[in-house]
Parts: structure tokens; C-alpha cells; sequence
């Protein structure tokens, strides 16, 4: 995770002396609750486990105190598939949880969203992103690299899995390239683009064909020139988004 948190510190300075690691015994007693932690998962809560130091990502609360609680108060969660990482903070109500049943690469395992429910069907769960490094890089890009950019168009492809399969979004990346974008590790389902005076992220999701991607500029005329060359690229239609 120290690459993690040297990558939000070049938009975030000092984020290394806000953050604070949880402690040895909460994670010991998280796992006496959840079982063995993905590798990932331990790393985070190492590093900045106990306090994010305000950073809020995903409108989400990813601290192990409140991971706890929920062992605490839903005891039916112990041992089980899921392991509840944060907390929803948002109108949606639904929390996220790492899904053991989907490892991911080394050490890792697929992100999902869904109401904390005794009664709620387990293969119904949404997947988010396909491990939780993937989710911190993505959504601390979203956060705090984007917004400094006042210009930006979103580019969607249909949500019908069928019709998504005639768009690609390897033509994103690839344009990308030809444009100066330099892609930042270690995203690799997903994509994160730097380029000083503009920024791109591409969202994959993690089961179905389906992408979105938000292009960024510092200047609005590039921005209308770089949307209309991606929109003939990939034939999808952008809109302003803030």
C-alpha cells in the first residue's frame, strides 16, 4: 500500500501524515471474526486501517472500527462468504464486501455492493470492481484527480450486455495512448490516464462487457476536441458531467 499512498499524495501532499494504521490486536480480532484476510485487505489495514484522514472515497466508510461493528452487530456474517469492508455513507444503502468466492490476482478478491441483510439472496450481490487495490486507485482518482480538472465529459456504453459487446473499450485505452495519455499502474482491469493538462478514467465493470469513462481537460476547447476524436473512435455520445 505505500504505492497507494504515494499515488494519492500527488494529488492529496502530506496524506501519509494523516493517515493511521489500525492496530495489531483489531485486525487479529477481525480475523478471529472474518477468517484469513486477503492479502490485499491486510495491507490496507496496515497502512491506513484505523483513519483515512478525512479522504472519503466511494461515499463510503472504510474504517476497521466500523468493519467490527458489523461482526458485532450481524453475527450471521462470521466466517462467511462475504467480508463487509466499508460502509455505505451515501442515499444507496447498499455496503461494500469482498467476495471470497472471486480471488484476484496474488492476493485479492472481487468487490461487491449490497444491503447489509440476513435474508439477502447471496448471488445477488452487485459487483464493483474486480479487487479492492483496483477500487482504492479508481475511486481516489475519481476523488481527488478529476475535480481539478473543470471541464469533463462522461462516455457510457449501454447497460444491455448484448448491445455493449459492439462497443470497446480497448479503442479507449489505444486512443488514449496516441493522445499523450500515460497509463498509471498498477490498474489493469480498469485504467487510469495521466497526461498534466488532462486525465481519463476508464471503468470496466467486472463481470459484464459494459464501460464508462470520464475524460478530463484543463482547457475546454481540448476538451470539445478530444470528446468529439473519442466519440468518432468509439461510437458512444459523452455528456457534461460535473
Amino acid at each position: 500500500m505505500k504505492s497507494l499512498v504515494e499515488f494519492i499524495e500527488n494529488y492529496r501532499p502530506d496524506f501519509s501524515k494523516e493517515i493511521v494504521p489500525a492496530d495489531e490486536i483489531d485486525i487479529a480480532l477481525l480475523e478471529r471474526k472474518a477468517g484469513s484476510l486477503p492479502g490485499a485487505y491486510r495491507h490496507f489495514l496496515e497502512t491506513m486501517g484505523a483513519s483515512m484522514g478525512g479522504l472519503e472515497l466511494a461515499e463510503a466508510s472504510l474504517s476497521i472500527e466500523g468493519t467490527l461493528d458489523v461482526y458485532n452487530a450481524k453475527t450471521w456474517l462470521q466466517h462467511g462468504r462475504y467480508i463487509p469492508v466499508a460502509g455505505d455513507n451515501g442515499p444507496s444503502g447498499f455496503d461494500w464486501f469482498l467476495d471470497r468466492s472471486t480471488p484476484y490476482g496474488s492476493d485479492d478478491c472481487l468487490v461487491v455492493r449490497m444491503p447489509l441483510s440476513k435474508n439477502y439472496p447471496a448471488d445477488a450481490s452487485s459487483p464493483q470492481y474486480v479487487g479492492l487495490e483496483e477500487f482504492l486507485y479508481c475511486e481516489a482518482f475519481k476523488e481527488l484527480r478529476l475535480p481539478q480538472l473543470p471541464f469533463r465529459r462522461k462516455f457510457s456504453s449501454p447497460d444491455d450486455a448484448a448491445v455493449t459487446a459492439r462497443y470497446r473499450s480497448d479503442v479507449v485505452t489505444a486512443l488514449a495512448e496516441e493522445k499523450g495519455f500515460k497509463r498509471i499502474p498498477p490498474a489493469e482491469h480498469c485504467a487510469l490516464y495521466e497526461r498534466g493538462d488532462a486525465a481519463l478514467l476508464l471503468y470496466r465493470h467486472p463481470t459484464q462487457p459494459t464501460f464508462s469513462f470520464i475524460l478530463g481537460c484543463e482547457d475546454s476547447a481540448e476538451l470539445e476536441q478530444l470528446a468529439q476524436e473519442f466519440e468518432t473512435r468509439t461510437g458512444l455520445k459523452s455528456v457534461v458531467t460535473r
